[in-house]
């Protein structure tokens, strides 16, 4: 019997996308907090992609339309109606940089 067990590396990629989409869904606290950390996360997800271009116009869209989410708690509150399409656009803007920062197979 085989008792060694393949260890499989954490995917790093996965916990970012994971954090951001968190960030999304929340109800932040200090929302230039979240747009810092919003940043900091995005950048270590393009750190070692080959798709610059296409991956800088997907995270300029992803943080434009993030910033405007937390612009708009911090206006209306954490319970406006609208947020609910601003989450859906900024997903599906994460979305678009995940899939481009993914490793050609």
């Amino acid at each position: 019997m085989n008792m060694i067990a393949t260890i499989r590396p954490a995917d790093a990629s996965e916990s970012i996308f994971a954090r951001l989409d968190a960030l999304i869904a929340g109800r932040p606290a200090s929302p230039h907090a979240a747009r810092v950390e919003a940043w900091q996360l995005i950048s270590m997800a393009m750190a070692d992609t080959w798709h610059a271009d296409s991956l800088c116009g997907a995270a300029d869209a992803f943080h434009a339309h993030f910033d405007f989410m937390m612009r708009t708690i911090e206006i209306n509150g954490a319970d406006d109606p609208n947020l609910a399409i601003l989450r859906t656009k900024c997903r599906f803007y994460l979305e678009q940089v995940e899939a481009l920062c993914q490793p050609m197979g």
